[in-house]
């Protein structure tokens, strides 16, 4: 006979002795730990309104013959929360909290201040479940406020309570979030990630899903994208202990994917959500299936017990026994089929939304042709009326009858054509160009090609009496790229360069190969006005917001680097900056040699 069956015997033993009310009342303190140890065993067998039958009458017995430290009420929530009964479940971890610490028992400060710290934050997290979202509120305020005090009053040590503080910001941050009251949100959830906690079980992950999930509904993708990167990173570390908010990344990412347009990806991700999600339900229903075997293990072995007191009643219990199994086998047999059921359906919604989003696919190709054909004819017949406008305004400046207020008018209105016809040719051979075209390369020498570039804009350098510097050695540097477009991107960097230094300013050029020889890097840098904080997400973006006049008052289109970024990423490299407001901005580029 194994340990549990003999406990198992022991316990029911004991239960007959204080069958006798006059027992209980002379032996309270030893029927009060038979209660507790039966309710723990039905718990364990996930019996739970049995373990919440033995509970119950164990608290009441406390009430009367001792002190009640809300251990008991701690219990009765968990079963409570396990039935998914939140309201009940959050009554009794008030309960738990209001009663910690009353009694003479042998626990630290520290000790009472986790267990009501914790009652209070599960407390708000139940009400959360049940909907009672001021009710949710109300708990995390009123844990954090405990936190703080306990901290004024130097009663626990900042670093000690770390955990805990981490939990509650992160527990208001979904709050808010259910709210839609982001703003509120994210600034608990930054709050949270601040902490400097020692991350070893995945912790970060849910604030990072959060935040991904609030800057994507609000169209905040690069803030998105970082989010989303961070919790992946910590889900490849931790995924045995968070296989369910890897389940809700996928989700949230084809969200995300299918926001972004990409149908997809997003498809991808939502296969990826749905067999992890089947896996996980079968895992579950292995599980009940492992419970289920052990009582009728735990039932068979007390009937066979009973059967050597009692063996006129034997044929009796093979009966009951063996009904009961045939019973729960056909209650296994049932769940299986429906959750079979369940995934066929789950597999043809896969298809069919994978053909909707093929669809939709399609016709955003279609559309956005249709949109690049029209905008090409719209910005080339644009070009004649603005060219005459041009030609009107020069000759008009010619004539001598106008005043100087009238003359002054007509050239702004020159100029104003003139950058008007500079942004339409740059969107004729950038934002409107064909996007599948085949760059045709050349093997060329990119040294030669930028010194030249150099050369030719010192001339509109010395306007602003700044100075050009090529740095190179005297080597070649030889690769496959287009001339006239990697020209273009060496002019634009240097032309930004030269509009956003100073008078007198100095700027740098130059390039190299990297140490492994598999790389040509190539910077341009200024000591100009640098880019701020606030626009390094958006610089390469076309028509970015974050378009800027030169310290001379030059125009700017906004297009030059998002027409360098897509250049670079024909020729499978890459492009970024790295720039200190006020000091100066440097320009990267990394091709393949």
């Amino acid at each position: 006979m194994d340990k549990v069956s003999t406990m198992a015997l022991y316990v029911d033993s004991a239960m007959a002795f204080f069958n006798d009310k006059d027992r209980i009342d002379q032996y309270p303190d030893i029927y009060l730990k038979v209660l507790l140890t039966k309710g723990n065993q039905s718990f364990l067998a996930n019996s739970y309104d049995e373990a919440l039958d033995y509970y119950y009458k164990a608290k009441k017995l406390l009430l009367t013959t001792g002190c009640d430290d809300g251990d008991l009420d701690s219990k009765m929530a968990t079963i409570y929360y396990k039935q998914k009964n939140y309201r009940l479940a959050a009554q009794y971890l008030v309960e738990e909290y209001k009663l910690t610490g009353n009694c003479a028992q042998k626990q630290t400060i520290q000790q009472v201040f986790f267990l009501k710290q914790s009652a209070l934050d599960n407390a708000g997290f139940a009400y959360e479940k049940a909907g009672m979202l001021d009710s949710a509120a109300y708990y995390f305020k009123l844990d954090l406020d405990y936190i703080n005090d306990m901290t004024n009053k130097h009663v626990m040590v900042e670093q000690s309570v770390a955990s805990a503080r981490f939990v509650v910001y992160d527990n208001l941050g979904g709050l808010n979030m259910l709210k839609g009251d982001y703003a509120k949100a994210m600034e608990y959830l930054n709050k949270c990630l601040a902490i400097p906690y020692n991350d070893a079980d995945g912790l970060r992950i849910t604030p990072f899903l959060k935040l991904a999930e609030i800057y994507y509904k609000t169209g905040q993708y690069a803030k998105a994208d970082s989010a989303f990167k961070k919790s992946r990173e910590l889900l490849n570390r931790f995924y045995k202990d968070n296989a369910e908010q890897d389940i809700k990344w996928n989700m949230l990412y084809a969200e995300y994917m299918f926001k972004k347009q990409q149908p997809v990806k997003a498809y991808n991700y939502q296969q990826n959500f749905i067999r992890l999600k089947d896996s996980f339900d079968n895992a579950a229903i292995k599980i009940n299936q492992l419970n289920v075997d052990r009582e009728l293990n735990t039932i068979q072995q007390r009937q066979t017990l009973i059967e050597l007191k009692r063996q006129d009643s034997i044929k009796q219990l093979y009966i009951v026994c063996i009904t009961f199994a045939v019973a729960m086998a056909v209650v296994i047999i049932v769940l299986i089929n429906r959750n079979l059921k369940q995934s066929r359906k789950n597999h043809k919604l896969a298809a069919l939304q994978n053909e909707q989003l093929q669809t939709t696919l399609a016709e955003l190709e279609r559309a956005n042709k249709n949109y690049i054909r029209i905008m090409r004819v719209m910005a080339h017949d644009l070009r004649n009326p603005l060219s005459g406008m041009i030609g009107l305004a020069t000759v008009l400046l010619d004539e001598d009858e106008f005043s100087e207020d009238s003359k002054h008018m007509l050239q702004l209105i020159e100029t104003t054509g003139v950058h008007s016809i500079e942004m339409i040719n740059e969107l004729l051979k950038s934002g409107l160009a064909d996007e599948n075209e085949v760059i045709a390369k050349q093997n060329l020498d990119l040294k030669a090609l930028l010194q030249d570039s150099v050369e030719l804009l010192q001339f509109k350098a010395n306007e602003k009496d700044q100075q050009i510097i090529f740095e190179a050695d005297e080597m070649p540097v030889m690769t496959d790229v287009n001339h006239e477009k990697i020209w273009r991107v060496f002019n634009n960097l240097i032309v930004n360069a030269i509009k956003f230094s100073y008078e007198g300013g100095t700027i740098k050029a130059g390039i190299k190969v990297t140490n492994d020889n598999k790389h040509i890097l190539v910077h341009v840098a200024d000591n100009g006005m640098g880019i701020p904080d606030k626009d390094k997400d958006s610089i390469f973006e076309m028509f970015t917001p974050a378009k800027k006049t030169g310290t001379n008052g030059e125009q700017p289109f906004g297009l030059g680097l998002s027409i360098s970024k897509k250049i670079i990423e024909k020729h499978n490299g890459r492009i970024w900056f790295e720039s200190t407001p006020g000091t100066g901005t440097v320009f990267y580029i990394e091709l393949p040699k």
